[in-house]
């Protein structure tokens, strides 16, 4: 895997951070300008659904994105060999591991939650869907962003 990550280290740091901004920037996105917008629609049930399927779209990316960013985090970490360098970056590299698990966690979550929305909606229990979405939009995305740049101050840490 060292050799690896030398040949195309290049390449999986751009891939690394691109996934990074792209994660970051949609869920900042969503709770900044998709989110608002959607609760302006009058509508209950218009509103509702709406969201579902905007959060749903977002996840079903945000997945996929996670899962990148973890492959490539694990490469980068293997192979430039941190944990030989310095103890204090074994630590970070631990650290940002850690963080992102429980924010892939969380993705996961808000998934699944996404997914009771749309059952409950389904069901015409409105109110119980959009408790549901509010959780995700209120909360679960917000704690996903301030970990994510915790876990990008950290990477920074390490190229530095």
């Amino acid at each position: 895997m060292i050799e690896f990550y030398h040949s195309y280290s290049n390449i999986i740091i751009l891939s690394h951070i691109i996934c990074a901004v792209i994660w970051l920037g949609s869920m900042i996105g969503y709770v900044v300008a998709s989110y608002p917008s959607i609760k302006q629609i009058p509508n209950e049930k218009l509103l509702v659904r709406t969201s579902i399927r905007t959060l749903k779209r977002l996840y079903q990316m945000i997945i996929i994105i996670s899962l990148v960013l973890g492959c490539t985090g694990l490469i980068m970490a293997v192979g430039a060999s941190y944990e030989s360098k310095n103890p204090v970056l074994s630590t970070i590299i631990n650290t940002k591991e850690i963080l992102w698990v429980f924010m892939f966690v969380n993705v996961l979550i808000a998934y699944y939650k996404v997914l009771k929305a749309k059952k409950k909606c389904m069901a015409s229990d409105a109110a119980g869907a959009r408790d549901n979405i509010r959780l995700i939009s209120n909360y679960l995305i917000v704690i996903n962003i301030f970990l994510g740049f915790v876990a990008a101050y950290f990477g920074m840490m390490l190229r530095n």
